[in-house]
């Protein structure tokens, strides 16, 4: 994972439809290529390339779909989530499935929907390209091999799922929930896992929410705003089906979903309201005006995000989403996921992912923030982060220092100003000095 984590707003937009776009229900591939072939080299020459390594990949899903528009086409995607992405159209002219066993070559392809990369900015056409359908014990698997236009080559290989793998059991670690008043009057749930987030959206409801065991199907959620995505590299996914029961349980809140996804993988989901949420770990981090920065896009795209940087790599990204300033109070639900991780130090590569989040940011004169956030992150720590941007006043540290009858003197040391309270000593981001 690269370990810069600013906003990329055009490629996140383009990776979300794209990822829509791979459900067998919302096939529009093949539409979206005239957006690529703008910005994609639409040359077909096939050149020669020095013989190079080629590169062995595994594709975890597949998909087909036939395409009766002038002539027929069978397209077919490969790809592991959003690692790799190979799509590769094949001229039929007849609706009858892909012959089993039989080769197909660029020249049985529209090259133009022929295409390597994970959205339309990435693509890379091919130079040359084989394709071979064969019968697994399971379903249809794959064969394939690509050289793209650049010169790099991979062999690509699929085998269709056996019905047991398919079928995941999924312990949730955190539920958010919300209503959106009228004129929506919907209730969204998220449920955070490890690996994955799943969200489901009840539409025409009042305040008083879902009803207790009672069991809830797709038919009563929105579709399209009901789905779930892996953490790692946020891939959308929709639901086929759906059961979704809530329960009184001794703590709270249970609930036991079994969700079914449009290429036929079950996740079965339990959630126990713990009888205690306090987190195994708690880490406290501040970070001065110069260990922090501001990145305002609440004008254009309605979103901010504070980042906070250590000398020893310790990095904070917090992205929140906003209708109105950046101060306010925020929670789970206003997190923008795709810029929110933590990395503990400077060899850490995967990161610390966020499943619930608290906070409250306030505005001072000269345009001067601080923020106060509790991240909890997936390895169970609650971070108590600090972003102090810009130069926040003295006041802002009372919640630091509460020494009754104490006066504080603002003063220089070192030629800083520093601010003395008792026996102890801040600057003016608030931030204690030894």
């Amino acid at each position: 994972m690269k370990k810069i984590f600013t906003f990329a707003i055009i490629a996140m937009i383009a990776s979300l439809s794209f990822g829509q776009s791979l459900t067998p229900v919302n096939m529009t591939e093949k539409k979206s290529v005239i957006q690529r072939e703008a910005l994609v080299s639409s040359s077909t020459t096939q050149n020669k390339f020095a013989t190079k390594e080629v590169t062995e990949l595994v594709a975890t899903r597949a998909s087909q779909k036939y395409y009766d528009e002038g002539t027929g086409n069978w397209f077919i995607v490969l790809w592991d989530d959003l690692s790799f992405v190979f799509r590769f159209d094949i001229v039929t002219n007849n609706s009858a499935p892909l012959e089993l066993g039989h080769t197909y070559t660029l020249a049985d392809m529209d090259p133009g929907y022929s295409w390597y990369g994970l959205d339309v900015y990435t693509g890379v056409l091919y130079a040359d390209a084989t394709l071979t359908p064969k019968q697994g014990a399971y379903g249809t698997d794959y064969e394939a091999t690509v050289t793209l236009v650049d010169g790099r080559s991979y062999h690509v290989t699929y085998t269709a799922h056996s019905p047991e793998s398919k079928v995941h059991d999924i312990d949730v670690l955190a539920v958010q929930s919300q209503y959106y008043e009228a004129p929506h009057n919907v209730w969204d749930f998220t449920f955070n896992t490890k690996d994955y987030d799943f969200s489901f959206t009840f539409p025409n409801l009042d305040e008083s929410g879902i009803e207790m065991d009672k069991v809830y199907t797709l038919d009563d959620m929105d579709t399209q705003a009901s789905m779930f995505q892996k953490v790692k590299n946020l891939y959308i996914y929709f639901y086929k089906s759906v059961t979704f029961m809530a329960t009184r349980g001794a703590n709270g809140i249970d609930y036991i979903i079994t969700a079914v996804d449009t290429f036929d993988e079950t996740y079965n989901l339990t959630y126990t309201a713990p009888a205690s949420p306090e987190p195994a770990k708690v880490v406290e981090m501040e970070f001065t005006k110069d260990e922090t920065e501001l990145v305002d896009y609440t004008s254009w795209f309605g979103t901010f995000q504070f980042n906070g940087k250590k000398e020893d790599g310790f990095k904070a990204y917090v992205s929140l989403m906003t209708f109105d300033d950046v101060p306010g109070n925020y929670t789970y639900r206003d997190v923008f996921v795709e810029s929110t991780i933590l990395y503990l130090n400077a060899d850490d590569e995967e990161g610390v992912r966020c499943y619930d989040l608290t906070a409250t940011v306030t505005e001072y004169e000269g345009g001067a923030y601080k923020a106060v956030v509790d991240y909890y992150g997936r390895d169970g720590v609650l971070y108590k982060l600090t972003f102090n941007y810009g130069d926040v006043p003295f006041s802002a540290i009372n919640d630091i220092t509460t020494e009754p009858g104490i006066k504080a003197v603002k003063t220089i040391k070192n030629g800083q100003v520093v601010i003395v309270k008792g026996d102890k000593m801040y600057n003016v981001a608030g931030q204690a000095i030894k």
